[in-house]
């Protein structure tokens, strides 16, 4: 792997848009959040998407996910529900706690290789249209847990890309 420097001038990640959270009770945590740390009002919804790869196979899932904006972050908190994958994954043998920062991206195809040309696996991808923006999002996790514990997200969200 390339030194540090040359990763990220290879990677050239914008700043962190957000922070995932993998939890077991997504209601629960939502409200202690809110009532205790004042975070919130948190949009809670299920997110289903119709394209889900888990280690580059296709799979059904489907998880709870409670979302607020934290300054210049968004918080999300995100609970399985069905199918495999990597939420699923990181509470059964980590717990609940923070599981992965995500990335914005305006091209997800060329932020995509980016990371695999730098020696980065894609965990699980996923493709969904959201009916509250009217439009779709694409997203990828990648293997950048080795040192640290926490993985790179990068989300393309067709509502955020000037046309």
């Amino acid at each position: 792997m390339n030194g540090v420097k040359e990763l990220q001038a290879e990677l050239s990640l914008p700043p962190v848009a957000q922070l995932g959270v993998v939890v077991r009770d997504v209601d629960a945590t939502a409200e202690f959040l809110s009532n205790t740390l004042g975070l919130g009002p948190f949009t809670i919804q299920e997110f289903q998407p119709e394209k889900h790869w888990f280690r580059e196979e296709p799979c059904p899932l489907r998880l709870s996910m409670a979302k607020t904006n934290w300054g210049n972050l968004e918080l999300e908190l995100v609970q399985p529900l069905e199918g495999r994958g990597l939420h699923k994954e990181f509470l059964e043998t980590h717990g609940e706690g923070l599981e992965h920062l995500g990335f914005v991206v305006s091209d997800y195809d060329e932020m995509f290789g980016r990371f695999t040309k730098a020696g980065f696996r894609p965990l699980e991808r996923a493709e969904a249209y959201i009916d509250a923006y009217k439009g779709y999002v694409r997203a990828c996790y990648f293997d950048t847990d080795r040192v640290g514990g926490i993985l790179c997200e990068i989300i393309w969200k067709s509502w955020m890309v000037d046309a």
